[in-house]
């Protein structure tokens, strides 16, 4: 194994303990603490969240615990994904994960 490699699982190591540690807090999270923000110039941005409350710089429009819930699964599903693929890297370059 080259120093390079090292040096690569290395990284690889600690993304994963990143991401790791950001599906757990999503996990912990309540749809509620979720929001969706569409931002846009000048004051055409749009914040989609529980309370659904303006300000100054964006619209803000109420949605339902359903839809925060389908965001929770979607954020859950794409760190995943991230996860699958720095465990794939890692795979390639013969680390076993062991849980």
């Amino acid at each position: 194994m080259k120093i390079k490699d090292v040096e690569r699982i290395n990284a690889l190591l600690k993304a994963r303990d990143e991401v790791m540690a950001l599906i757990e807090r999503v996990e912990r999270a309540e749809p509620a603490d979720f929001q969706l923000m569409i931002e846009r110039g000048g004051d055409g941005s749009i914040k989609l969240s529980e309370e659904g409350a303006d300000s100054t710089h964006y619209q803000g429009y109420p949605v339902s615990p359903a839809f925060l819930t389908r965001l929770k699964v979607l954020a859950l599903e794409e760190l995943g994904a991230r996860r699958g693929g720095i465990e794939r890297e890692l795979a390639d370059l013969g680390v076993e994960i062991e849980e």
